[in-house]
């Protein structure tokens, strides 16, 4: 009895707060949590500010390139509309009566701004009319480069400026075979760019300035000021500007006038338009300001929820542990209605339950653990036996479909894969192509080195051929030194394109096998897939074109003729 008072009383022994594994480990965790949480919200916000700017250049790039890409639309849709104009029996009278009055007719006067001008020229490069007047008016800045014009296809201009405002020529040949050639000409007007994109905003209050490919200003937010002032790069303070040259290819800040902006530069050299997106540094900021305002506020609730949390289940579970080593105790004496604890420190709390409750529990919980290692055993052992026959199919799958020696598709996988391309064909419309390869004098190889060169010889050819294909290309081991190849959606030029780019590139590769190196030559055949002749027989027009490279002097692509494959189908 006194032995049993005597335990009863140690576990019974009030606990010192220090030694308590809760309270150590709970202040640890905070430190922990603060720690990580202050590191990471650091980082993070750094990494973020990195994220926005490069987020905010990729958007600020694309609506630049966006803006670049409707105004190129904008003009060549006017020289499309004056390479029409030109086609027309009006334009081509030449008749100074009848074109005049035509131009000025309404169906193409609404076509035209009122300050652009259309102006039809004769043979000699004089002036017939304009859509200003019955007799044409002389003009302020005349149309001078008659040697770069040419039929069907509209010539434009470097940009020139009138009264500050930018124009561009656009002029094509008017081709009429009944009498000499003249000259149709329209100046293109910026007034269209202006009326669309001067308040256009990059972000919230930034802007675009566009230029020409001298660097002058063709527009600005201010047009008031471009049509008082000749503007250029160096009104922005931009040193070193180039427009035709200028890149911007990374999160770039420039100061112009004093002000930083977020900037980004596109140039277009068909029209010789360069456009820079500038956006007030601010707003950057503040976007990075406000994320990481949002991201300690974040923070420091998730710190004072865990904070709470911790000090929540301190309360729930510290104060009632000394209740349970209690029962622990009497548990000990024969109760083992329980289940195994770790051992923790013996100072602790749960280092006194763990005591008594696993000397208590010992024997059940081997034997318990035996029974487990003997059903993960079983588990384990079914699993590796699965394992090992489903390896076992996929092998046995492999190699009925595969060359041992070279490791491509063999004919009976070619097979399967050409079957599956023709059906494809027929739904979608869309030509392919067989190239029959053979490597050049293979049996002199063999005679002369042995098979076992040979078998090099074979594997490094179809080494280059594999390397040299496209993604969706099939390529396979025909037979002996043979090789066939199927090019999806691809027609004969360009399936011819392709067998010469294999010609060269294995003629260019030097075998290597022990001391000796060589180098060999392919003979190809190629041919379009005819459904009407079938898989079998567009096989064969790609062979006899190979055997009529053979017979012609060998490393060479012989290209079959479909029109033949036609008759022979009649």
């Amino acid at each position: 009895m006194s032995s049993t008072s005597f335990k009863y009383k140690e576990i019974q022994k009030p606990m010192l707060l220090r030694n308590s594994i809760i309270i150590k480990t709970l202040s640890l965790l905070i430190f922990v949590i603060v720690l990580i949480m202050s590191l990471s919200g650091f980082f993070f916000i750094k990494y973020q500010k990195k994220a926005i700017e490069q987020t905010t250049f990729q958007i600020n790039n694309e609506n630049t390139q966006q803006v670049l890409g409707n105004i190129e639309q904008d003009l060549y849709q006017f020289g499309q509309q004056l390479t029409l104009l030109s086609k027309t029996s009006p334009i081509q009278a030449k008749d100074s009566v009848i074109t005049a009055s035509y131009l000025k007719s309404f169906d193409v006067s609404s076509l035209f701004k009122s300050d652009e001008k259309v102006t039809l020229y004769n043979q000699h490069n004089e002036i017939i009319c304009d859509n200003s007047m019955i007799k044409a008016s002389t003009e302020s800045t005349p149309f001078k480069d008659f040697s770069s014009v040419i039929p069907h296809r509209a010539f434009s201009s470097e940009w020139y400026f009138e009264n500050n405002i930018p124009y561009k020529f656009f002029a094509i040949t008017v081709d009429d075979k009944a009498a000499a050639n003249g000259t149709l000409v329209a100046n293109f007007s910026f007034k269209r760019i202006w009326q669309k994109y001067s308040s256009y905003k990059i972000g919230q209050n930034g802007f675009l300035i566009l230029f020409d490919n001298r660097n002058r200003v063709l527009m600005h937010p201010e047009l008031q000021r471009i049509l008082t002032e000749s503007l250029d790069a160096n009104f922005f303070d931009l040193t070193g500007f180039l427009a035709s040259s200028f890149v911007i290819e990374e999160p770039t800040f420039l100061k112009i006038n004093g002000v930083n902006y977020f900037a980004t530069y596109q140039y277009n050299a068909r029209f010789q338009i360069g456009a820079l997106a500038l956006q007030p540094q601010s707003e950057i900021q503040e976007l990075i300001h406000n994320m990481a305002f949002i991201i300690v506020l974040l923070l420091a609730s998730t710190l004072f929820a865990t904070v709470f949390i911790i000090l929540i289940l301190f309360k729930k579970f510290a104060f009632p542990l000394k209740e349970i080593i209690q029962k622990i105790n009497f548990i000990a004496n024969g109760n083992f209605d329980t289940t195994p604890l770790p051992v923790l420190n013996s100072k602790s709390e749960l280092g006194l339950l763990t005591t008594s409750f696993n000397q208590m529990h010992f024997i059940i919980k081997k034997q318990i653990k035996d029974l487990e290692n003997h059903r993960d055993n079983l588990e384990t052992l079914v699993k590796e036996r699965t394992q090992e026959l489903e390896d076992a199919k996929i092998q046995l799958e492999l190699i009925s479909k595969t060359d041992e020696l070279t490791k491509l598709p063999n004919r009976r996988d070619m097979f399967e894969k050409i079957h599956l391309e023709a059906s494809r064909s027929a739904r979608s419309r869309r030509d392919f192509c067989f190239v029959y390869i053979d490597i050049d004098k293979f049996k002199e190889v063999n005679d002369t080195y042995g098979h076992n060169f040979g078998d090099t010889v074979l594997k490094t050819v179809a080494n280059v051929l594999r390397h040299s294909l496209r993604k969706y290309d099939y390529l396979a081991r025909w037979g002996g030194e043979e090789f066939l190849c199927v090019l999806p959606e691809t027609d004969l030029n360009g399936a011819t394109i392709v067998a010469e780019r294999f010609r060269k590139k294995v003629a260019k590769e030097k075998i290597k096998h022990e001391n000796i190196e060589i180098s060999v030559t392919i003979t190809l055949g190629v041919a379009l897939y005819n459904s009407k002749l079938g898989v079998e027989k567009s096989i064969q027009l790609a062979d006899t074109a190979l055997y009529k490279g053979k017979e012609s002097g060998r490393n060479q692509v012989v290209t079959h003729n479909p029109e033949h494959s036609e008759s022979d189908s009649k």
